[in-house]
């Protein structure tokens, strides 16, 4: 087992990506950790961003989006103003228990107006055979074109990137920049990335498994949407 870390990695980092690994850590703990984590890359991706704050789109997972996602947006809002927002829900399969044949239709979405996108982050809680970022990614560019494309996870399987880019033309790819903590060489049959974030995100945050976590809407996706509308509104 083989782990590497990007030079993005303080002492403060190493530890809460040892208390995401542990499986020990219970779920209100794991929250605190991954919106920690948040911070951590929200502070990394705004040097690719400053010092000229161009027009950007934060797009995350249903799951991710009250802890690592929230981290990232208030670092970002805090130095850059308005940032758009889009969160999706997949449904992950792996037909036949074949990680290169998953899947993950977007099931329902929340995305806000996003037009002349000079920057778009997609961000994930652990990029492993990239399936959900890889179907996110082509949704979002199929109405937006951004010059960057800024990709962020506290870990990343050692191949992730390179799958990730076997999805794309150059012309996308070109535009890719990858930001991660951890990158682990490991996987489990079943493809779990080891030790990666200690085990499955939904059961690592408390979501009661895959079907749960689709139903589930996250706070910062109600408080965004009802501040949406009621300015639409006056």
């Amino acid at each position: 087992m083989t782990r590497t870390y990007s030079p993005l990695v303080n002492q403060v980092a190493d530890n809460l990506l040892r208390q995401i690994a542990d499986r020990t850590t219970a779920p209100v703990a794991y929250q605190s950790a991954m919106l920690n984590l948040g911070y951590v890359l929200g502070d990394a991706l705004l040097t690719q961003i400053e010092p000229n704050p161009d027009k950007v789109c934060l797009a995350t997972t249903v799951e991710d989006a009250d802890f690592l996602a929230q981290g990232i947006l208030e670092r970002l809002e805090a130095r850059l103003g308005s940032v758009a927002f889009a969160c999706f829900s997949n449904h992950r399969t792996t037909p036949f228990g074949v990680d290169a044949l998953a899947t993950a239709p977007i099931l329902k979405q929340y995305q806000e107006p996003a037009d002349d996108i000079d920057v778009l982050i997609i961000v994930k809680s652990i990029i492993s055979g990239a399936c959900v970022v890889k179907t996110n990614l082509r949704h979002l560019i199929q109405k937006i074109q951004p010059a960057k494309i800024l990709i962020a996870a506290p870990v990343m399987y050692e191949k992730a990137e390179a799958s990730l880019r076997r999805e794309f033309e150059p012309a996308i790819t070109d535009k890719f920049q990858f930001f991660y903590l951890a990158q682990d060489s490991d996987r489990t049959p079943e493809g779990e990335v080891i030790p990666g974030i200690g085990g499955m995100i939904y059961d690592r945050l408390g979501f009661d498994g895959q079907a749960a976590k689709n139903e589930y809407v996250p706070k910062i996706v109600k408080a965004r949407r009802a501040r949406f509308q009621h300015s639409v509104v006056d």
